[in-house]
């Protein structure tokens, strides 16, 4: 008698920080009703390999919490853990999730890089918070999509110093630099504004409107992945490109 009331999906989440508040807001402002994100978070408290691999030592309790939830799909959440261990220890990784749970699995990285060829992107220029050495494992995430990523516009900052910034402070570092990855690269197809500890998706149709061309969230991008593979997409109009497309 309450059919009509249960999600029709949900989503294993893996969170990359400690407190989850951003990416929960976003989600279930973007995505469509009636799905549900079930998340655990990791607690990552550095960029840095050895980290990740701290975080990731108890992986298949993680798991096991979340198919105790009845998720239909397991997706790591947050792009820095895969760019600082690299394309070969992720695909390692979602491997496992998938073995292990007998469910599809993903990463948010994925979905970004997917998304972007999806979408015409072929040259994208980069706006975050992360290193350089950290972009640099970025770019052959994108490279394996047939994406090349032309430039970066970053500010690299430590998961416990932004976790301090406002919101209102994130949005505007977001949009300083994505404008400035998209003047300082012109060449670029789009952009995409890495990070999923600020409220983005706001900032990257701003941006669209702005500059004229597709710009990426992790957010969005995670929906049109994501939904696809649970093979429930649609076009969702009313934000940026990315999510308009069919």
């Amino acid at each position: 008698m309450f059919e009509e009331s249960l999600p029709t999906h949900k989503i294993g989440c893996l969170a990359p920080l400690g407190v989850i508040d951003n990416g929960a807001f976003e989600f279930y402002r973007l995505w469509p009703k009636r799905c549900m994100l079930v998340m655990i978070p990791v607690g990552l408290a550095e960029f840095s390999s050895t980290d990740v691999e701290r975080v990731f030592a108890p992986l298949e309790t993680y798991l096991d919490q979340l198919m105790e939830r009845g998720v239909e799909l397991v997706i790591q959440n947050g792009v820095p853990l895969p760019i600082l261990i690299g394309v070969d220890a992720h695909d390692r990784m979602v491997d496992h999730m998938a073995k292990y749970t007998g469910l599809p699995a993903t990463s948010t990285v994925n979905a970004v890089a997917k998304s972007a060829r999806e979408i015409g992107i072929r040259k994208i220029a980069v706006a975050n918070k992360w290193s350089d050495k950290m972009n640099a494992s970025l770019g052959q995430f994108f490279a394996r999509e047939g994406v090349t990523m032309c430039g970066v516009a970053n500010e690299a900052i430590a998961p416990k110093d932004f976790m301090k910034i406002g919101d209102a402070a994130h949005m505007e570092l977001a949009w300083r630099l994505g404008k400035q990855a998209a003047d300082q690269f012109p060449e670029c197809d789009g952009v995409y504004l890495g990070g999923g500890s600020w409220l983005c998706e706001p900032v990257a149709k701003a941006l669209e409107d702005a500059i004229g061309k597709p710009v990426i969230c992790n957010e969005a991008a995670r929906i049109r992945h994501v939904l696809q593979l649970v093979k429930d997409w649609k076009p969702i109009s009313g934000h940026g490109r990315i999510l308009a497309h069919p």
